[in-house]
């Protein structure tokens, strides 16, 4: 088979004009997928996984397991874990747990 020859500027051209439309026809899917997401309920992207926030340590574990009143355990196992997802370290929320009981 013989190819037509071409000069290098129209293939140059061609190659920009495939890669402008391939980036259109992937805009146009990103947001035909997020208006059926927003038809059937959903948010337009997909959530992120959290990230890992590792085991409570073990002395802050026993110390909220310590406490009589179940609802006053849940509610220092929900608050650790809450501000261990917003950014601060276990050894810290432990001091802090530990100092508001000392200070009582």
């Amino acid at each position: 088979m013989n190819w037509p020859w071409t000069s290098r500027a129209r293939l140059e051209d061609a190659l920009e004009q495939v890669a402008h439309l391939r980036a259109e026809v992937n805009r146009l899917t990103d947001s035909l997928t997020r208006i059926n997401r927003r038809e059937v309920g959903l948010p337009e992207v997909p959530r992120q996984p959290r990230p890992d926030i590792g085991e409570m340590p073990a002395d802050l574990a026993k110390f909220i397991a310590g406490f009589e009143n179940r609802s006053v355990r849940a509610n220092m196992r929900q608050e650790a874990y809450l501000r261990r997802r917003q950014g601060a370290e276990w050894a810290e929320i432990t001091r802090d747990a530990m100092k508001v009981e000392e200070s009582r």
